[in-house]
């Protein structure tokens, strides 16, 4: 089983939890963190992420910036517990981790993150006409 946590500072991470339910259905097996939107202790949340943790199950977690105080608190727990860390995420790399219906491993992971920082782009009056012609090649 995957288990996936995403969190964030504020409320990214119940966004980006919401824009996938809306567009893929209902994903049991998501946590999220809302870091910093109250004084709560954002640590007794990732505690309890890896509370069950079993060497049989594959964890990725999601933060929203390399180097942030929430992605190098979770990055301390790599001492204890086997995860794939993904920072500086968007939601085509959220999808693609959720839909990913093989065992992930590292070389594929990496393959994902590559795959979908093609997802980030500038997008010109050139480059969105020719995406309109691919699709009417599809009708």
């Amino acid at each position: 089983m995957r288990k996936i946590l995403i969190a964030t500072h504020s409320t990214l991470a119940s966004g980006a939890l919401n824009s996938a339910t809306f567009l893929i259905g209902n994903q049991s097996d998501i946590s999220i963190i809302d870091a910093y939107v109250d004084e709560t202790d954002y640590t007794q949340k990732i505690d309890q992420f890896f509370e069950y943790y079993n060497t049989e199950d594959e964890y990725v977690i999601f933060t929203d910036l390399f180097g942030g105080s929430v992605n190098q608190k979770i990055f301390t727990y790599k001492n204890n517990f086997e995860f794939f860390l993904i920072t500086g995420f968007n939601l085509p790399i959220l999808l693609e981790i959720i839909l990913y219906n093989q065992s992930l491993t590292k070389e594929a992971v990496k393959q994902l993150v590559e795959n979908c920082r093609k997802e980030l782009q500038v997008v010109e009056v050139d480059s969105f006409e020719s995406i309109a012609e691919d699709e009417e090649s599809f009708l």
